[in-house]
């Protein structure tokens, strides 16, 4: 055995830069397709390796604290280190998988995938019969053959069901008493949270978010540059828009749940004289309840389209009065504004109505108006474009909505893309 001469000899092909010039594409085709099944092999060899390495004890004969923690010291990554020991120690239990690995038919994350299943089957009927073990291997090992490793799980998952007696306990998967939700304002002012749910509040949830996560192009027709993790965490925003915009919505002592921002008198001038030469300039425009202090720019698009409360506070900061409520977007401008814009207005958008803001062009706390001509409709992530990314908005002669992208000069309209001329700048 000689595994030193054998990463020599790949060290240096890999290295050879003229190693794939004289291959025409069926040679090249076929040349990855038997470098993949050597993948496979040396990770079946690893699998070896590993487990015998966990037999002997030699982590701890070398100062590690196990074997995974040995592997990563010489810079396997956590995942794949306990992938290594998770399924070497399963092999020898199931031969004919280790067949299939060591020929290079299945990947590591195939034989993975598949040493998973069969824990999860055994840990929901711990009883079941060999025979019907049995038969579960060979399933999984078909499944694996013709499809993706989440795939051979999900397989697992059936068998389990099939396979469990009627009066089994319901299984951690399907259990809702087990449901987590934390969340809290980091260090870095960011909300971070981790979700452990069942499979019905799962499926809700991935139910709810797919249909409103699906990539937008850009105006320019460009693919979505936002990651899928980006995409759903803005369909989760509308979700709560629209649980605030309900009227039905559970209240808490008398008063329904809203998004709370408190702005003070010095801080309101401050935010109004923003952009005015030598006025002072907020670092923190306004607070939210519960994450705390935010920028100008955040505030700005907090107010386009509110409910305002104004609260008369004395020096020391106690109430000396409460003004009574009004919104900065009435609902019958509201509904001139879905008559002209029937969505967001941004080039190439097209977002319903019911997932817009109404975007004061003017900002409201710069003393623009509320009124059809100065609002239009935009959804969170193109308003956002408008308070965060320079993008600036006007209506034309047309009384449709023009913008104009940061450092460009012409206009673009939502939904006919030609050029407007002679129009002044937006404010």
């Amino acid at each position: 055995m000689n595994f030193r001469g054998l990463f020599e000899h790949l060290s240096t092909m890999a290295a050879d830069p003229l190693l794939l010039a004289p291959l025409d594409d069926v040679a090249l085709s076929e040349e990855t397709v038997f470098a993949l099944r050597a993948k496979n092999v040396l990770d079946a060899l690893l699998f070896r390796f590993t487990a015998d390495l966990d037999k002997r004890g030699v982590a701890r004969t070398l100062g590690a604290d196990s074997t995974a923690e040995l592997l990563q010291s010489v810079q396997v990554s956590p995942a794949a280190a306990h992938r290594y020991v998770r399924v070497g120690r399963a092999l020898g239990s199931i031969p004919s998988v280790a067949a299939y690995a060591v020929d290079g038919t299945l990947s590591g994350e195939h034989v993975d995938a598949i040493v998973k299943g069969l824990h999860h089957i055994d840990r929901r009927d711990p009883d079941l019969s060999e025979t019907d073990r049995d038969d579960c291997v060979r399933g999984l090992l078909t499944e694996a053959r013709i499809s993706t490793p989440a795939a051979v799980v999900e397989r697992a998952h059936e068998m389990a069901i099939a396979f469990s007696p009627p009066d089994k306990e319901i299984p951690d998967a399907e259990n809702d008493e087990l449901n987590e939700v934390s969340f809290g304002t980091g260090d870095d002012g960011r909300t971070h949270g981790t979700l452990d749910l069942d499979k019905t509040l799962g499926e809700k949830l991935a139910t709810a978010l797919r249909p409103l996560a699906k990539p937008v192009p850009e105006p320019d027709g460009s693919p979505d540059p936002r990651s899928t993790p980006q995409r759903l965490a803005e369909a989760l925003g509308k979700i709560l828009d629209v649980f605030f915009a309900h009227h039905d919505r559970p209240s808490e002592g008398g008063v329904k749940p809203r998004v709370t921002m408190t702005v003070s008198a010095e801080q309101l001038l401050a935010f109004q004289m923003n952009g005015i030469a030598g006025a002072k300039v907020p670092t923190a425009a306004a607070t939210f309840e519960w994450t705390g202090p935010v920028s100008v720019p955040t505030a700005q698009m907090t107010v386009c389209d509110s409910v305002i409360t104004k609260i008369l506070l004395d020096n020391h900061a106690v109430p000396l009065d409460v003004g009574r409520e009004f919104r900065t977007v009435t609902p019958a401008i509201r509904k001139a504004l879905i008559a002209r814009d029937k969505g967001c207005a941004f080039p190439g958008c097209g977002c319903p109505a019911g997932w817009t803001d109404a975007h004061h062009i003017t900002f409201w706390s710069h003393g623009g108006e509320t009124s059809l001509a100065n609002t239009v409709l935009l959804c969170r992530r193109h308003h956002n474009y408008i308070h965060h990314k320079g993008w600036t908005v006007f209506l034309g002669h047309d009384g449709h909505p023009w913008f104009i992208a940061p450092g460009k000069t012409e206009p673009m309209r939502s939904h006919a893309r030609r050029t407007l001329t002679n129009e002044p700048l937006a404010a």
